[in-house]
């Protein structure tokens, strides 16, 4: 018996994977068409940590297909500060200082520590903190509607 919980354990995880991956895949497509994506120095940091030459190339081709670029300063930097004194880990603040900066309505993320803690913070931020999968579901679907 454990074996198989074990197995559906790993295969639940194995599936949430794909699902957040494919919708990474399809907002960024998206992004490249009519969505706009928005990049900011704290992003370029995190994409320069990847080892794998192959992966770092093609994300960091999105940067260039950005029309926002949100640099770290002061202000950015206070306001990650506020942020990380309710729990948030520091980069993880600077991304969610940043997409504030920008006016950004959703900031997309697979980290659930994140989504958690801001989730009861709500009061503090000005966007929705979202997984990719749940979000890419409810913007399509959305559109499936609209068209129908």
């Amino acid at each position: 018996m454990y074996a198989a919980c074990v197995g559906r354990l790993m295969t639940s995880s194995f599936l949430r994977i794909r699902n957040e991956s494919e919708a990474v895949i399809a907002i960024l497509d998206r992004c490249s068409r009519d969505w706009e994506l928005i990049w900011s120095s704290a992003i370029t940091y995190e994409v320069a940590k990847i080892a794998d030459h192959d992966k770092k190339h093609y994300i960091s081709t999105f940067a260039a297909k950005t029309t926002t670029n949100i640099l770290v300063d002061l202000a950015i930097k206070e306001r990650a500060s506020v942020l990380m004194n309710r729990g948030v880990k520091a980069l993880d603040a600077l991304h969610v200082a940043c997409a504030e900066r920008a006016g950004a309505t959703v900031l997309i993320t697979t980290d659930d520590a994140l989504k958690n803690i801001m989730s009861h913070r709500s009061d503090i931020i000005s966007l929705r903190i979202v997984n990719p999968a749940v979000w890419y579901e409810e913007v399509t679907g959305n559109e499936s509607e609209d068209t129908a």
